[in-house]
């Protein structure tokens, strides 16, 4: 008879109750959560609840925790009563918080002193993809750890990728990935609401958006969601906030630029004030169309020209989002190989970072099938209509002004992959 080992998992929120479904299935499954409707779902399905951190942490030989920050992780960790007074030297700490990279490191450190192993492992792709057992995993922990916690992540997703050997790198790569997604997030949404004032129809937007370059993990989920109306996250917009003001922290000690993170995170800290400290990522929608006095879904008409604008500025977004990001990553030093294999899989992936990514990783400028000239034009046109019409511009505003300054470095023929190289030095090893 084969025994399972034994597993514990803490904070069984959205994200947490939908990964740790999964360990039920060939492991024995421990639970904690301050929710007792959380657990008694997980028992359902055939964990057991377990009443502190000590007793849980007594019982197994890996902990996996998902809570919201990386303060709620130590005190899970070390306050009174917590895991590591119950661990065995020599068990795993996995940590899939979006966490702080620095506080993480030496959160492990203060492990590794009582003989304890960690890994980061934050996930990306949402809740729906959790639970189907799809979502990213981004690990990043010393050999050890990876021996002994790799069968329990494949336990989660079949989608489980180890970074480095640092960890926090996990947590730094999952800030770059949100940090992408959040930028031509917002970026996609101000030209949809552009589009929507300007009397196109939203089926014909996303149609146009996800049929070619300029396609997006936003277009072909949230907006694709929106046209049948139908909400496609419940991810908390508070928390997309601290992912952001994390990220822009890792930028600002790495010496990496990110205006179009910073201009991201403006918009959800205004969603937070105007709806409220419950609002969902999914409701940003709501608020990019009443700052446009637009609603976002509706019939329209398919006007060809300004199609062919907005799929333009959205791809545009696509690269800056992308380029920035990456160039923090590199800065921070996570290497350009495992973030262009890493990336692309969860919700940073864009149909032109497949061209981006492997470029990036070889130290050389992508070549993109519009050219700066091109994206110069149509975003001109794109923030004189914003202008006359009433709407909001602000990434493709910041879009812009790269691009205008590309094509005085580099000439109006050169390829949008020029762009990339703005915001780097990408000889820089990594």
């Amino acid at each position: 008879m084969t025994v399972r080992q034994t597993v514990g998992y803490v904070g069984l929120g959205a994200m947490g109750g939908a990964l740790a479904q999964h360990l039920t299935r060939g492991f024995d499954l421990r639970v904690l959560d301050r929710n007792p409707a959380a657990i008694a779902a997980l028992e359902a399905k055939g964990a057991l609840g377990m009443t502190s951190g000590a007793a849980l942490g007594a019982v197994c030989q890996v902990v996996v925790l998902c809570l919201p920050r990386s303060s709620d992780v130590r005190a899970a960790l070390f306050d009174a009563g917590g895991l590591a007074e119950g661990m065995a030297a020599g068990s795993l700490v996995i940590d899939q918080t979006s966490g702080v990279p620095a506080q993480t490191a030496a959160i492990a450190a203060e492990l590794a002193a009582r003989g304890i192993l960690m890994l980061d492992a934050p996930v990306s792709g949402g809740v729906p993809a959790a639970a189907a057992g799809k979502v990213t995993i981004m690990a990043s922990g010393p050999d050890a750890a990876w021996a002994k916690g790799a069968a329990v992540l494949e336990g989660i997703s079949d989608k489980v990728f180890r970074c480095s050997d640092r960890v926090g790198d996990g947590q730094a790569l999952k800030l770059v990935n949100n940090a992408i997604g959040m930028g031509f997030r917002v970026a996609a949404l101000e030209l949809v609401a552009l589009g929507r004032k300007a009397g196109l129809g939203l089926a014909p937007m996303v149609d146009r958006l996800n049929a070619g370059q300029a396609a997006n993990f936003t277009t072909r989920h949230m907006l694709a969601g929106l046209v049948e109306g139908q909400s496609t996250t419940n991810f908390a917009l508070s928390l997309m906030a601290k992912d952001l003001g994390e990220a822009m922290a890792l930028g600002l000690a790495s010496g990496a630029a990110l205006p179009f993170t910073g201009a991201a995170r403006g918009l959800v800290q205004t969603g937070l004030a105007v709806l409220g400290p419950d609002a969902k990522l999914d409701d940003i929608i709501g608020l990019t169309g009443q700052l446009a006095q637009v609603q976002m879904r509706g019939d329209g008409g398919s006007d060809p020209e300004l199609l062919v604008l907005i799929e333009t500025g959205v791809l545009v977004g696509n690269v800056i989002a992308v380029s920035e990001c990456i160039a923090m990553g590199r800065r921070f030093g996570l290497p350009a190989d495992q973030m262009a294999r890493i990336l692309n899989v969860g919700s940073a992936w864009c149909a032109v970072s497949d061209m981006i990514l492997p470029a990036l990783a070889k130290g050389v400028v992508p070549d993109l099938p519009v050219s700066l000239g091109q994206a110069a034009a149509a975003l001109s046109a794109l923030a004189s209509l914003s202008a006359q019409i009433g709407t909001p511009f602000t990434l493709p505003g910041i879009a812009l002004a790269f691009v205008q300054e590309a094509v005085r470095l580099h000439g109006a023929e050169a390829s949008l992959g020029c762009l990339t190289f703005g915001f780097e030095d990408q000889s820089t090893p990594g």
